[in-house]
């Protein structure tokens, strides 16, 4: 009888192997060095994801500086997850046979390149060019980083490492967009896409002189997809992640119109709240690492099942400011332990092809954001409004979260069998 592997930590495979043994050589790769590269990993998160929404607080200045309409920016952001998804797979999947160090040196030089671009861009199409440039090294950069700092690390801190990792997620709505729109405001939103360039350049030296060479361990071919969509299991965890992610950012997209309309919350506070948000999911963030570890499963059942009762409730008392501001904290506490959950789960299903399994996950997610961002744009201009948002959200949440129980049902039948 075998044991589900949605029950267990990220167990030891030889690229982890091959890493500690670096790791603990004192003449070699020493674990300070590790960490600081685990640390850069997570810089370099933040500033992907930073620049991935960096748009969202400056559309109107954009539009006015290439003018175009506050829509048509709008997809600078859209647009961009679209790309990622599209891309992060296929793309991924082709790289795998490049050292994995000079192949984050490439991503993050495309990376720098393309926010330079934005730096100068005079037009709509520019800017456009700019932005697919820096989607299509978004995509691989994600769906690579988590297995790199796994690997980085002795087997005991793999799930750490994997929450450090995706920290920078957290990081960027509670730091990095804040302070992109500040400066954007402040000096103009050339001056924003130059400054993640800036950190990017940052990323690009710290992974050089930080990473050791990291040998390929994918099979460089596109046969490695269907190979990884066979494994039922992995099929489940995307779908999952699709599920609560087009819920989460139906719902969150259009949160500022949720709580000025329906709670009453003036403007000047929602940007308040959202930062409280942000802080709630760095945190949420650090303790979904400490729990990861014991059970990936009761994790992502308890995250799923608290995220889906705060949009339920957020939809019925949303009108009561004490309880939208709360609910909204829990929702933030919850949420964030969902990217940590969901990517280790993923490492666990397909250690010989953690890249490409990995890939797909980054798909379904920033598909996710477009097709979330989309559809509530769509439903927040209908007759039901913004409240909507949250109980559609709410739903799609619970599909998730029945969608992982059937499947440990599923799992637990064919092992007592």
């Amino acid at each position: 009888m075998t044991q589900s592997t949605l029950s267990h930590a990220p167990e030891t495979d030889s690229g982890v192997k091959r890493a500690a043994s670096v790791a603990t050589d004192p003449v070699g790769y020493s674990p300070l060095r590790a960490w600081l590269a685990v640390f850069a990993l997570a810089l370099g998160t933040f500033s992907f994801v930073t620049t991935e929404t960096l748009p969202i607080g400056l559309l109107p200045s954009i539009g006015a500086g290439v003018d175009v309409s506050v829509g048509t920016a709008g997809f600078l952001v859209t647009g961009f997850a679209a790309v990622a998804a599209i891309t992060a797979a296929p793309l991924t999947t082709l790289c795998g046979r490049v050292d994995r160090k000079w192949l984050l040196a490439a991503l993050l030089v495309a990376y720098v390149i393309g926010n330079l671009l934005a730096t100068v861009a005079s037009s709509y199409a520019m800017l456009l060019v700019a932005r697919i440039v820096v989607a299509l090294a978004h995509g691989v950069f994600w769906s690579i980083a988590a297995a790199i700092a796994v690997r980085l690390v002795p087997e005991r801190h793999a799930v750490r490492s994997t929450a450090i990792v995706l920290g920078g997620i957290s990081l960027a709505s509670v730091l990095g967009v804040p302070l992109g729109t500040m400066i954007g405001q402040h000096s103009g939103w050339h001056t924003a896409f130059a400054a993640v360039a800036a950190v990017g350049f940052v990323v690009l030296v710290a992974v050089l002189f930080l990473l050791p060479g990291l040998p390929a361990q994918g099979s460089g071919s596109l046969a490695a997809l269907p190979r990884v969509l066979r494994n039922g299991r992995l099929r489940t965890a995307v779908a999952v992640t699709a599920l609560v992610m087009i819920g989460h950012f139906l719902a969150f997209t259009y949160i500022a119109p949720y709580l000025e309309d329906i709670t009453g919350i003036s403007e000047g506070m929602v940007g308040v709240l959202l930062l409280v948000f942000g802080v709630a999911g760095f945190a949420g963030n650090f303790i979904a690492g400490a729990v990861v570890g014991r059970s990936v499963r009761a994790t992502l059942l308890g995250a799923l099942a608290v995220m889906t009762a705060s949009l339920v409730l957020l939809w019925a008392f949303g009108d009561s400011k004490a309880a939208a501001v709360t609910l909204l904290i829990v929702w933030g506490l919850a949420f964030a332990a969902l990217p940590v959950g969901l990517q280790t789960w993923v490492l666990e299903l397909a250690k010989e092809e953690s890249d490409a399994a990995s890939s797909l996950y980054v798909a379904a997610f920033n598909g996710a954001i477009a097709i979330g961002s989309l559809v509530g744009g769509l439903i927040v201009d209908s007759s039901a409004g913004p409240r909507a948002v949250t109980a559609i959200g709410a739903a799609l949440a619970a599909c998730a979260l029945l969608t992982l129980v059937l499947a440990g049902r599923g799992t637990r039948s064919t092992e007592n069998a």
